[in-house]
């Protein structure tokens, strides 16, 4: 008798969930190999220039720092100091009872709305539209 099944894909994907599907490592830096060898040479080259100018670069840095902070011994202060004081909260007596008596009575103090309060604008200056009569 003939083998009737060929494959099947059951509980592979549970078998591959188990460790979790991790995305493949990625090297730090590819391989070279494959790359043109004067490419390669030259970069070599200019990486190792790279590191004697950066040496130069914090060498002058180094130096200009050193010389500003001899000449300049004052400290700047930015901004406004801070208050470490705490402003303490003054209720007056009035006030509370006020809002109290309110409460207990039901009332509600009504302030006129920003959207309904009146507006007032400044006279407009009426333009007199100037009419020009021009050949056709």
């Amino acid at each position: 008798m003939a083998k009737s099944k060929n494959h099947t894909n059951h509980n592979q994907n549970r078998k591959d969930h188990r460790n979790g599907i991790k995305r493949p490592k990625s090297q730090r830096f590819p391989s070279l190999s494959g790359v043109d060898p004067k490419y390669v040479r030259n970069l070599k080259f200019t990486k190792h220039h790279n590191h004697v100018g950066r040496k130069n670069l914090l060498k002058s840095r180094t130096a200009k720092l050193a010389v500003a902070q001899s000449s300049t011994s004052k400290v700047v202060q930015r901004g406004p100091p801070r208050q470490t004081e705490q402003k303490a909260v003054a209720w007056s007596l009035s006030s509370l009872l006020k809002n109290i008596t309110t409460y207990f009575s039901g009332e509600t103090i009504t302030k006129p709305s920003k959207k309904h309060a009146k507006r007032t604008h400044p006279q407009k200056k009426s333009v007199t539209s100037t009419t020009t009569t021009g050949k056709k």
